[in-house]
Order: C-alpha cells, then sequence, then structure tokens
C-alpha cells in the first residue's frame, strides 16, 4: 500500500511540476505578444510610437535592434533617399497596432525598392551591396497586402484626418 500510495504521490508532483513549467513557459509567449513604445531613437521621430519585437529581422529586443540599425548612420547622413529612414524604421522597429499585434505591419515594397534605388549606387561606390536581409522582393505590394508606406499616413493635424484635434468634432460636421 506504501508504494502505492508514494506512486500515486510522485505521479501528483510531476503533474503539478509540468503543469507550473507550462504556465511558465506561457507569460513570456504573452508579454511577446504586446505592443511597447518605441525606444530607438533614429526612429523616434516617426508618426508611430508603438512597435513589436521580434521585429522583421528577428531582433528579439529593441537593445539588439538599435546595435544593428546605427550601422546605417552614415549612409542616412547622405540623405540618398527621403525614404530610407522610413523603411529602416518600418523593419527595424515596426508599426503595432491594435488590430494587428501578432503580425507587425511589414513597409510596402515600394518603399524598400525607392530607399534601395536612391542609396545602393553609394553603397556600391564603396563596394557594399543592398543587405540581403532589406530584400524588397520578400515585401508586400500596397494594393495586394497590408503594408505601410509614408503616403499612407493619415496624421490628426492633417487635412484629411475626420476629426479636427481643436474640437474634437468630425471635419464637416456643424458644432
Amino acid at each position: 500500500m506504501a508504494c502505492g500510495r508514494l506512486g500515486a504521490m510522485l505521479l501528483l508532483r510531476a503533474g503539478i511540476v509540468a503543469l507550473t513549467a507550462l504556465c511558465l513557459l506561457r507569460v513570456p509567449a504573452a508579454r511577446a505578444a504586446a505592443c511597447e513604445p518605441v525606444r530607438i531613437p533614429l526612429c523616434k521621430s516617426l508618426p508611430w510610437n508603438m512597435t513589436k519585437m521580434p521585429n522583421h529581422l528577428h531582433h528579439s529586443t529593441q537593445a539588439n535592434a538599435i546595435l544593428a540599425i546605427e550601422q546605417f548612420e552614415g549612409l542616412l547622413g547622405t540623405h540618398c533617399s527621403p525614404d530610407l529612414l522610413f523603411f529602416l524604421c518600418a523593419m527595424y522597429a515596426p508599426i503595432c497596432t491594435i488590430d494587428f499585434q501578432h503580425e507587425p505591419i511589414k513597409p510596402c515594397k515600394s518603399v524598400c525598392e525607392r530607399a534601395r534605388q536612391g542609396c545602393e549606387p553609394i553603397l556600391i561606390k564603396y563596394r557594399h551591396s543592398w543587405p540581403e536581409s532589406l530584400a524588397c522582393e520578400e515585401l508586400p505590394v500596397y494594393d495586394r497586402g497590408v503594408c505601410i508606406s509614408p503616403e499612407a499616413i493619415v496624421t490628426a493635424d492633417g487635412a484629411d484626418f475626420p476629426m479636427d484635434s481643436s474640437n474634437g468634432n468630425c471635419r464637416g460636421a456643424s458644432s
């Protein structure tokens, strides 16, 4: 009888340990799905302030993304493309919204192509090539998928934004 009781207690204890481990494994996964404030200095001037890690380049933290995006500071300084900063930030600190928390929104293929067209000649001049990790071919086309581009950003102060930020009314509606 004592062996039977001991065996049952060991099975119960093993079950509790397994259940505890399962719960602990789920906690980080739940945290990883949440949006977080953008902390990448280069990207703080952009029209979004929330991002999600891992990013499109598989950086698990913004600290890792900062180290990686900083390699482009020299190229950004050449002003080779007005789209380069937007594109890089969309890759390294992708916009995160309530509707797209599970899969961060990628930049549109056209944004990548414009950045590449403007900046690749400078890279080639210094014997570098456009990074494979930033391949434009892998990105969605604007009218065939969900993606972000500078043209698609609507700001709260713009005339095309439906709400007047000064009074909270819909534009075109009488007070």
